[in-house]
């Protein structure tokens, strides 16, 4: 029984590897994701799983003593990040990368500030969290054209450089509705029943209108919306 419940927490592979392969931990609170993404992983190009553990003090000792070269660490749990954050201190020269997280950007910027090298979004496929294991390890990040756009936003908050937004007329014509109906003071359920839609879907619209727009707020949204000579083209 002790033996079973040891092997429903963590599990190793201490087989030896050459040079070439990335050994990889992987820490999700989940035993099902654990042995999903081993199962995934496994004889992938250059990938080799050296521990899978829940991300709990212990599971962090395991981690450690595995010598990971780069840990996939399950974000669907709130303990995932103090988890992070340990690894970081105890093994500073392993790439993190964060997996199971929706593709906002204050979601990513508050995982690089968390100690993470990159990121794989939620509704990734198996090649694309491969590849992006492989980016991490050798250095580089890719990202959705979203999240670059806010990062060079945030970039240019730091340095006191102004980027302008993008025009009106880069809204779809969903959005542009749902930016018309919010100047006329339409709370999201009120635009949500107007434009036979779900709030989410709503919040999702305004979302990617702050983006494009490169504003924080939207009364801001508005007042370019006010501001334009010809309103949305």
């Amino acid at each position: 029984m002790a033996e079973r419940a040891r092997l429903a927490s963590s599990y190793r592979i201490p087989q030896p590897q050459a040079a070439t392969h990335i050994r990889l931990a992987i820490a999700s609170p989940v035993r099902l994701v654990r042995e999903g993404l081993v199962a995934t992983l496994r004889g992938r190009d250059r990938i080799v799983v050296v521990a899978a553990v829940s991300p709990d003090q212990e599971g962090v000792g395991t981690i450690v003593a595995a010598e990971p070269e780069v840990v996939l660490v399950d974000l669907g749990q709130t303990e995932a990040v103090s988890a992070a954050r340990l690894l970081r201190a105890a093994k500073p020269e392993a790439k993190l990368v964060a997996f199971a997280l929706d593709e906002i950007d204050t979601d990513v910027f508050a995982c690089a500030a968390a100690g993470f090298s990159s990121y794989v979004p939620r509704e990734s496929s198996a090649d694309e969290l491969h590849r992006a294991l492989l980016d991490a390890f050798d250095g580089r990040m890719s990202c959705a054209p979203h999240i670059t756009a806010a990062m060079f936003r945030r970039i240019a908050d730091l340095t006191g450089v102004a980027v302008p937004g993008a025009p009106l007329h880069a809204l779809t014509s969903r959005e542009s509705d749902v930016l018309a109906l919010t100047e006329k003071g339409f709370s999201n359920k009120e635009i949500a029943r107007r434009l036979t839609i779900s709030s989410a879907t709503v919040k999702n619209h305004m979302h990617n209108i702050l983006q494009k727009l490169q504003v924080a707020r939207r009364g801001q949204a508005v007042a370019r919306l006010r501001a334009s000579a010809g309103g949305i083209q």
